[in-house]
C-alpha cells in the first residue's frame, strides 16, 4: 500500500475541478496516469531520477502536488 492512497489522491485531484466529466472516477485511472508519468521521467532522464529517486514515487508527488493533470479518457 502506498501513500497517500489512491482515494486521497483522486479526492485531492476532483477538489479543484467543476466539470463532472473531467473529474477522476476511478483508482486505476489515477495508477495509470501515475505509471504514465512515471515512464515519461524515465524517458526524459529526469535529474529527480537520476539521483536515485523512485520515478513512480517521483511521479504521485507531482500528482499530489498538482503539478500535472490527468486529462479523461473520454471514450464512451
Amino acid at each position: 500500500m502506498f501513500e497517500p492512497s489512491a482515494q486521497k489522491l483522486i479526492d485531492t485531484i476532483n477538489e479543484s475541478v467543476h466539470n463532472d466529466n473531467e473529474k477522476v472516477k476511478s483508482k486505476y485511472t489515477m495508477i495509470i496516469a501515475a505509471a504514465k508519468r512515471a515512464r515519461q521521467l524515465v524517458d526524459e532522464k529526469d535529474e529527480r531520477v537520476e539521483s536515485g529517486r523512485n520515478p513512480l514515487t517521483v511521479a504521485i508527488e507531482e500528482i499530489e502536488n498538482k503539478l500535472v493533470k490527468i486529462k479523461p479518457d473520454n471514450r464512451d
